[in-house]
């Protein structure tokens, strides 16, 4: 017994309130002056987005949300993440490899929610003509995803690490989450803190990620073919993007990367009788997702005719359909059963480290277990999280809206759509959020949401795994009165970790 809550505490951490690396608040002459250095730099160091009234120009950008000061994290926590990542790779991998798992788990959500149903309706027609990276023998599959995790105040005495969700595609801001490092070192500086730098871990997911996208273009095999990332039309978040495709020039630039919307690669792509896939004259090695995750990315039919195409040609699909089904959150709550994860993880020690993150998951389909846990949230709507399969911020529902849209489904299928989760209760801290074109605002108190990367390269005919490892990290902040998160829509703000022991 004391050996095992040895061990649950070296997962931990012993106290949960955590300092600022600042003493707040800054005096305001110095607080000025130092906002305007940490823009000038972030502009500097291309964290960047286009502005909303011209999100499809760059002529005029202004910097990304930031938050001034680095948020501090356990670095025994931090740590944890980066260790677990490899894990969380490997095991959506099995998942989205699983079929027989992904239809029993997804079956009673595909009756009811039409953009879960597109989706199986595409792996399944990829199945039949028996070309989905799912079964083919000579199969390639890379994924970019990533594990967010808030640290948690209500699991135990301690902080723990609770996970929130696994994105398989909305997985973005690599490129600027590794630009806050050096903005981040550079305010700790000018407000004398020279010795804290080291606390800011180095972020180097905008490299990974760029390499995982060469490992891809390299083991595809054709020198002259090109990798084409799917992109929405009017696209604030360019910079990001932009700066993997220059990190991947910097490795290989023989590697040509294009942008393209769904709907464009719908109607001008065409598949050869062998399956390759050719856009423009030109032969596409890897398809790299930047959009597709909510319903209203597929505007037209071509959108759903790109998607469909990507997976029955021989390009790499990142992800393809099988992950991004495996990062629906009805597959979230299944692995959080008793038992499930050891059908895909047999290593004790994986399982144990992956299930310490688990908070409380649980399903709303119409049955019995499902009966009683709308009721326990109809009860108490503000211990749960409502959350339908969809990736991004903007989704999920909270506090009564809970016990108004269950009341209302009350007896129906539609329940299905959704599952619910233990409401996580995060650690807060003052800070500043840095906002270009919005006037500096008081310190207020902000939660976290610590994000890790993580990239997955596998070829049957290279013997299995090629590329298993964690790809850097990403911290979203937003006012602990906010409910819902998302940089884009204007919530939250990027972020770094500043390591505490």
């Amino acid at each position: 017994m004391k050996e095992r809550m040895r061990r649950e505490t070296k997962d931990m951490a012993t106290i949960k309130t955590l300092p600022t690396c600042v003493p707040i608040p800054i005096p305001t002459e110095k607080l000025s002056q130092t906002v305007e250095n940490a823009k000038d730099l972030a502009c500097v160091s291309g964290f960047l987005m286009r502005t909303v009234e011209k999100p499809t120009s760059s002529d005029v950008i202004r910097p990304a949300p930031f938050m001034l000061l680095p948020t501090a994290i356990p670095r025994i926590l931090f740590q944890k993440a980066v260790d677990i990542q490899p894990y969380i790779n490997e095991l959506y991998f099995k998942v989205a490899n699983d079929h027989d798992f992904l239809h029993k788990t997804l079956e009673r959500t595909i009756a009811v929610d039409e953009f879960t149903a597109r989706q199986w309706e595409i792996l399944e027609t990829a199945r039949k003509q028996g070309k989905t990276k799912v079964c083919k023998t000579e199969s390639i599959q890379l994924a970019m995803l990533r594990s967010d995790y808030m640290l948690d105040t209500a699991r135990a005495d301690s902080l723990v690490l609770s996970q929130v969700e696994v994105n398989t595609i909305s997985a973005s801001f690599a490129g600027l989450a590794s630009c806050l490092e050096k903005v981040h070192s550079f305010v700790i500086s000018q407000l004398g803190h020279v010795s804290d730098k080291s606390k800011i871990p180095h972020n180097s997911a905008c490299h990974c990620y760029a390499k995982a996208l060469y490992s891809a273009w390299e083991v595809y095999g054709n020198p002259q073919a090109v990798v084409v990332m799917f992109v929405q039309e009017a696209e604030g978040n360019i910079f990001d993007q932009r700066l993997i495709e220059q990190a991947l020039d910097n490795i290989e630039p023989t590697v040509k990367l294009r942008r393209r919307t769904m709907s464009y690669v719908g109607e001008h792509g065409t598949l050869t009788e062998d399956n390759r896939f050719l856009l423009d004259g030109e032969e596409v090695a890897v398809f790299y997702y930047r959009t597709g995750y909510v319903p209203d990315q597929f505007k037209t039919d071509f959108d759903w005719e790109a998607k469909l195409n990507a997976e029955l040609s021989k390009a790499i699909v990142c992800p393809s359909i099988g992950w991004h089904l495996a990062g629906s959150k009805k597959v979230q709550q299944e692995l959080a059963r008793p038992g499930v994860l050891e059908k895909f993880i047999s290593d004790p020690k994986k399982v144990a480290a992956i299930r310490s993150t688990f908070t409380g998951l649980y399903s709303l389909e119409l049955d019995q277990e499902g009966d009683k846990m709308a009721s326990r949230a109809i009860a108490n709507p503000e211990k749960f999280v409502m959350k339908p399969q969809l990736e991004g911020g903007g989704n999920n529902i909270y506090g009564d809206n809970i016990k108004t849209v269950l009341q209302k489904m009350a007896g129906t299928e539609e329940r299905s759509k959704y599952i619910l989760m233990d409401r996580i209760l995060p650690h807060s801290a003052k800070n500043y959020a840095i906002r270009g074109g919005f006037p500096l605002q008081p310190p207020g108190d902000y939660v976290s949401e610590f994000g890790f990367y993580g990239v997955f390269l596998s070829s049957s005919n290279l013997g299995g795994i090629v590329i298993n490892e964690t790809a850097g990290h990403q911290v979203r902040t937003k006012l602990q009165s906010q409910d819902e998160g998302g940089v884009v829509v204007g919530v939250s703000s990027l972020d770094s970790p500043f390591l505490v022991e």
